[in-house]
């Protein structure tokens, strides 16, 4: 699979930016850059540090809370809430993706709809 991105708009109290995100779905959050966070004026969430594994082994970060708008053509909303830790790049993982029944296609490198009648993840007993 190639690279693949998508564009949102991201919306914080202190301004409103355009960002292309790198799609890594190898990821489950959401990442900015801590310039960017702070620019945007993110509010930290409550008891907001969190661990998490990453490719070079377990690490503590501060979170945020954003609010966004993927800028892709769709049937469906495009706007989400998520939390976000600093990150090297802007960063949205498959777990915002599915939660927004999206889908990388491997074939287009392109962000597509997942179909009303396709099982995109495994199944949850409430």
């Amino acid at each position: 699979m190639g690279r693949t991105f998508v564009e949102a708009i991201i919306t914080g109290p202190l301004d409103t930016r355009r960002y292309s995100f790198f799609v890594d779905t190898g990821s489950a959050l959401m990442g900015l850059p801590m310039e960017e966070i702070e620019a945007l004026g993110l509010p930290k969430v409550p008891d907001g540090q969190a661990r998490f594994l990453t490719a070079t082994g377990i690490v503590e970060l501060d979170t945020y809370t954003l609010t966004g708008r993927l800028l892709v053509d769709r049937p469906r909303g495009n706007g989400f809430s998520a939390m976000v830790a600093p990150a090297p790049i802007p960063l949205i993982g498959y777990e915002r993706l599915q939660n927004m029944r999206l889908r990388v296609n491997p074939v287009t490198e392109q962000i597509e709809d997942v179909p009303d009648d396709v099982i995109d993840h495994p199944p949850y007993f409430l």
